[in-house]
């Protein structure tokens, strides 16, 4: 997969915090990248899944050092050596030492992929045309701005509410418009916006 998010977009795309993210980049992944300018961190794929992996690492109550943390990144993007305690199995990251461990990558693997995939390519659920709602983005096969959700998102809106005030959404494009939601607003005048009322 290629394209690669700033630590803003990425936060979005996993829920996270964005200056947690750029705070653990900086501390854990730009020493085994050779990075070290304070520039903007790129994520790709990989390093989405290594945040990933260590965030579900993390809810389960397994806290790795940063040492351990950059041994994982490291076999994730293949540049791993002999001495280090983690390799690689396909779908699996494995740990020997007193307590050797077996971490299945692929639920994580395959969440991420679904919503890195759904970020960079909006058209499976977003739509422009100029005879709808005056061309603003709409949610695919329907009048609803996408703009609209999103702001209901960020107002606290819950997703459930959303569910039954706009059944005819999928439940792809409300996961869309939760990462859209996460992102900060663009800098600007925002456009009119269409008003849709709850009845």
């Amino acid at each position: 997969m290629t394209g690669k998010l700033n630590a803003t977009t990425g936060a979005a795309l996993l829920g996270a915090d964005p200056r947690q993210l750029n705070q653990e980049y900086r501390r854990v992944l730009d020493p085994v990248t050779g990075n070290l300018a304070n520039g903007p961190r790129q994520l790709g794929f990989r390093e989405l899944l290594y945040f990933a992996l260590i965030e579900s690492l993390g809810e389960q109550g397994l806290q790795l050092s940063p040492n351990q943390k950059q041994e994982v990144y490291a076999v994730l993007v293949r540049r791993s050596n002999r001495s280090s305690r983690w390799w690689r199995r396909p779908g699996q990251l494995v740990s020997r030492g007193v307590v050797p461990m077996s971490l299945d990558l692929s639920a994580v693997g395959r969440d991420l992929r679904y919503r890195y995939r759904l970020f960079q390519r909006p058209g499976q659920v977003v739509e422009t045309d100029p005879d709808i709602c005056s061309g603003q983005p709409v949610f695919r096969g329907t009048r609803i701005p996408v703009v609209v959700v999103v702001e209901q998102l960020r107002g606290g809106v819950p997703r459930t509410t959303l569910e039954l005030d706009f059944p005819q959404l999928s439940g792809q494009a409300l996961d869309y418009a939760e990462m859209q939601a996460r992102l900060p607003k663009p800098p600007g005048r925002p456009r009119t916006m269409l008003q849709l009322q709850r009845g």
